[in-house]
């Protein structure tokens, strides 16, 4: 734990405080902290006189609070300090923060009321809506179209026509095969024929 002295090289005013940290991290702190609306005298003093008219140093290393104690006492005494215990370094977070040309923002007191009443209106709106449907859903069902038999009539005139071109098909092949038949049976009488004559022929000459 350190005990740190802050002075103002313009007015030799000097601030005492403590850190468990490094000072340079604290030092940083109270530099941001300055910009804020806080109300302490070494922010006045830093935006009156500007940063660089500071300088942070450690006055002395405790092991205990206790010796933490007394060694803050006696750098307040030495210097005359003042001391830096209990000052801020950011707002609360129910604090409303300036804006970058330094006016607060106007509150908006209704917003949330207002989100709330349309998250309502809105859900009481989908609920009816959703009763609505399921009532004029089971008020008006539609009703089966009637099947027209005009369908039917013309798939069993389409298979007749089918069948009888395959019966007419089926007839007209037999009835090839059968001339063929006919055919290579007059051929076969014909070859027959001429080898009865030929034999005939041969029997005379001999």
């Amino acid at each position: 734990m350190i005990v740190f002295t802050i002075k103002n090289s313009r007015t030799d005013s000097v601030y005492v405080g403590t850190t468990k940290d490094n000072i340079d991290e604290r030092w940083a702190m109270y530099q941001l902290a300055k910009d804020l609306p806080l109300d302490a005298p070494l922010y006045s003093d830093m935006r009156k006189y500007g940063v660089v008219c500071f300088t942070i140093e450690e006055y002395d290393f405790a092991d205990s609070r206790e010796e933490l104690a007394e060694l803050f006492k006696e750098a307040m005494e030495q210097f005359d300090g003042i001391s830096l215990k209990g000052m801020k370094t950011s707002l609360p977070r129910t604090a409303v923060y300036p804006t970058s040309g330094g006016a607060l923002p106007k509150a908006k007191p209704a917003a949330k009321a207002a989100t709330k009443s349309k998250t309502a209106s809105s859900a009481k709106t989908k609920s009816k809506s959703k009763a609505a449907v399921k009532a004029d859903g089971a008020k008006a069902k539609p009703k089966p179209k009637p099947k027209l038999s005009s369908g039917r009539t013309g798939s069993a005139i389409k298979e007749k026509r089918i069948k009888e071109a395959i019966a007419l098909e089926k007839e007209q092949r037999s009835l090839l095969k059968l001339q063929q038949i006919e055919e290579q049976s007059l051929q076969m009488k014909v070859i027959l024929g001429n080898l009865d004559a030929r034999g005939s022929t041969l029997r005379d000459r001999s």
